[in-house]
């Protein structure tokens, strides 16, 4: 990574860590973009180049994994799909320094507005997913084989969330979770070896 690109990362982590402790303070409806954007020590045109609305930071993390998603699908090599699908969570899981925290997700359960965000993203990982299997793996999943799967995969995950939103544990015990929650879901597929 450049320079440039350091330093990108760098301000969107810093609006993301500057809103997340407003949210926190403030609560989310009281926090402006302005809020976030001074925190941060950015201006507010600078906050807009990286997110189009305050609740985008909220799932800058989301948006993140399923880019790196999408990058996977090219560098993952398996000869059935239960090992593919497998090795791009845990790829995915190891890439992700930003899996949203107990209070973030608190916030996006909470409203409405933002549960329709992050399920219109969920859509879109599912979608994600079984195109993908469906491409690279024709001789062993139809279409519908293929979104199962993915909505398996997608499912499985939400679910671990959501407990763990529910119990509010910390991140880190999010991220064990979801491992326990891989595997279960890679044992129950076994089906498709």
């Amino acid at each position: 990574m450049g320079l440039r690109e350091q330093k990108k990362q760098h301000t969107r982590t810093a609006l993301v860590a500057a809103a997340e402790r407003l949210f926190a303070d403030k609560g989310y409806d009281k926090t402006t973009v302005a809020d976030i954007a001074a925190a941060a020590g950015v201006s507010t045109r600078t906050f807009f180049s990286y997110f189009r609305a305050k609740e985008d930071v909220l799932f800058a993390g989301a948006d993140q994994r399923l880019r790196a998603m999408t990058e996977a699908f090219g560098t993952v090599q398996a000869d059935n799909p239960l090992t593919a699908v497998h090795r791009i969570l845990e790829q995915i899981l190891a890439a992700s320094d930003d899996l949203a925290g107990p209070e973030r997700l608190a916030i996006m359960f909470a409203r409405p507005e933002l549960q329709a965000q992050a399920l219109q993203r969920l859509i879109a990982a599912q979608r994600l997913i079984a195109g993908w299997l469906r491409r690279t793996y024709p001789d062993q999943l139809d279409d519908t084989l293929a979104h199962a799967t993915a909505g398996a995969v997608v499912g499985a995950l939400v679910g671990t969330v959501l407990a763990d939103v529910e119990h509010g544990e910390t991140t880190h015990e999010l991220q064990q979770q979801l491992h326990r929650s891989i595997k279960l879901l890679t044992d129950g597929l076994r089906s498709l070896e």
